[in-house]
């Protein structure tokens, strides 16, 4: 980071402190090349320490001794101390002075300001010592499977709090714009698609915007006159925030930035995407598992990605699902190398032994976070690896969305993995909404009692008795987030105030229909279908019960072959009805007992 200029102390917000001295300055990162803010303060405890601005800084600890020529600096991530051989003179009547460092290799300029306060500067990139915090709106958000959007409709979707419509323009690309109207701020998710020119319309007054936001047709002032419609295309005010998309791993993704920097900007950053699925061969891969599942949770997305991460819960959570308490693996969770292969853009990085079915031993997998959602687990297998990740997308205060699919390369006789490519989607899905049941009433009732009193959990340290191995992961995590980097989450680095969560009813919390089902094409077919024959075995039913009365009532014996096929033909219609309503509770509501 090199200093550019001195700022005034109000330019951070938070600079005046209690029993601290705030100088606030000004410097351009060369890594990413943009301008951040930061301040040093001086404690009575003698530590200075940069603070975050609001759109990034870098993250690092100043610490001197009580011999100021044996003082010595120490950035937040396991960085060795680095002493100083100069003596640095920090008397009251320097205000600013610039000293070189001979001896301590990263470091290039100090910086004073006034007594006891100082900063580090870096002018090449120090990975390993400057961290910027993470701007949460300069990022890559999955909100949707891109094969389950209906190109003929606009869909609503939520990302950070904010509301955003995806439509489908002209050029069959998927494109975003603000959930608002400029004319009278109705939701336009509401609206249609144009299919002449597959333009969004606004269904209050029929304005029409293209894929960029721009107004291309507003009926009441072309009733005036062609030119007066141009007019108000023409104005700025007509337009609607339009946001940049991509699609990757079959995902649709959302920058959640407006305006043409942020295109611009978000063009040269690729989203966050699986280590491995591009060095796997189709020939390669013998199976794909749960194929593009979402659903959403009504749980904050940090503790969320808390428990994605945290697989010593599965035994116990997922018990008889995917797991089992009862097993001789169910306790073996061995963590080590943690942040060993951190790169710039991970969040934390771990290798975990441990048994994912709960039969077979445990294996080796490698897990990273790369911020802001994916979560991703790699098996090695011998040179062919295995894969399953998840990305998490925070849509609000108390709610996220996951996402998952799994890559498998494990040798299976071919019959096998064809009959397996085969199989509709709902199948795994079915499979997949039971697992996260297992633990979605804990996790939501975690975040009404921790959003309630901490909003970003800041206290997890003091709150949390995090006392094995295990919950390695779970540090790993909170470090990040709740540290300089993560800042506590999206919602505490913009200031936005906290919105008291409200505790659902458990139907609520599993909710399956309105948390995917109504979402995903296969599992809405498959529901319609199950519904469909529930309604004819009734009729079935019914009409074989006419047929057993009239026969009866004719005399025939009840014994006789057509009295017991009617009587035998409604009991299994009846049966069967009984069978597929309770196929049907797995797409709605079913209650996960752990009583059992």
């Amino acid at each position: 980071m090199i200093l550019n200029q001195p700022l005034h102390d109000g330019y951070l917000r938070g600079a005046d402190q209690t029993h601290s001295r705030t100088t606030s300055i000004l410097g351009r990162n060369p890594i990413s090349g943009r301008d951040v803010g930061c301040h040093a303060q001086n404690f009575h405890t003698r530590q200075a320490s940069f603070r975050p601005a609001y759109f990034g800084s870098a993250s690092i600890s100043c610490r001197f001794g009580n011999q100021l020529d044996q003082g010595h600096w120490q950035a937040e991530r396991n960085v060795p101390d680095v002493r100083l051989s100069s003596k640095i003179n920090l008397s009251p009547e320097i205000n600013s002075s610039q000293r070189q460092i001979p001896q301590a290799e990263q470091v290039v300029q100090l910086t004073m300001h006034a007594c006891h306060t100082c900063c580090f500067f870096w002018q090449r990139n120090c990975r390993s010592f400057v961290q910027e915090t993470f701007d949460w709106r300069a990022q890559w958000y999955p909100v949707a499977v891109v094969n389950d959007l209906d190109p003929s409709r606009p869909h609503a979707t939520k990302l950070l709090g904010d509301d955003y419509v995806l439509m489908r323009d002209a050029d069959k690309v998927w494109r975003c714009l603000e959930d608002k109207c400029s004319h009278r701020l109705a939701p336009l998710s509401q609206g249609r698609i144009e299919p002449s020119d597959s333009t969004l319309m606004c269904s209050y007054h029929g304005w029409r915007f293209n894929g960029e936001g721009h107004a291309v047709s507003i009926p009441q002032a072309h009733f005036q006159s062609l030119a007066a419609e141009q007019a108000a295309c023409n104005s700025t005010r007509s337009c609607v925030k339009s946001y940049p998309t991509q699609v990757q791993e079959g995902l649709l993704f959302i920058w959640p930035t407006s305006g043409p920097e942020s295109f611009v900007h978000s063009s040269a950053v690729s989203a966050a995407g699986s280590q491995i699925t591009n060095q796997i061969s189709s020939e390669d891969i013998t199976f794909q598992h749960t194929m593009h599942f979402q659903r959403d949770f009504p749980v904050p997305y940090d503790i969320v990605v808390e428990n994605i991460g945290d697989q010593s819960h599965v035994p116990f959570a997922h018990h008889g699902v995917a797991g089992s308490r009862t097993s001789d693996w169910a306790n073996h969770f061995k963590l080590s190398a943690v942040n060993r292969d951190l790169k710039q853009t991970d969040g934390y990085t771990y290798d975990l032994e441990w048994s994912p079915s709960g039969v077979n031993a445990p294996s080796l997998q490698h897990v990273s976070f790369t911020p802001p959602s994916l979560i991703e687990y790699v098996t090695p297998n011998e040179g062919k690896p295995s894969t399953v990740w998840f990305y998490i997308t925070p849509l609000d205060q108390h709610n996220c969305r996951v996402f998952s699919h799994s890559v498998g390369c494990d040798p299976i006789p071919k019959p096998i993995s064809w009959l397996l490519s085969k199989r509709p989607r709902w199948l795994d899905h079915l499979v997949l909404n039971e697992v996260f049941d297992g633990d979605m009433a804990y996790l939501h009732q975690a975040g009404v009692i921790t959003k309630g009193q901490d909003a970003s959990l800041d206290s997890w340290a003091r709150n949390y008795f995090l006392a094995s191995e295990a919950d390695r992961s779970v540090t790993a995590w909170r470090k990040w987030y709740n540290g300089a980097r993560g800042q506590g989450g999206p919602f505490k680095a913009e200031g936005t105030p906290l919105v008291p969560p409200t505790p659902l009813k458990r139907e609520d919390i599993l909710d399956r229909y309105a948390q995917h089902v109504k979402s995903c094409p296969s599992c809405s077919k498959a529901l319609r279908g199950v519904q469909t024959g529930q309604q004819a075995l009734q009729a079935a039913a019914a009409v074989l019960f006419l047929v057993l009365a009239a026969q009866l009532g004719q005399g025939t014996s009840p014994v006789s072959w057509p009295a017991a096929t009617a009587a035998s033909g409604s009991i299994v219609s009846l049966v069967l009805r009984g069978w597929l309503h309770g196929i049907e509770k797995k797409f709605t509501y079913e209650n996960y007992d752990h009583a059992k």
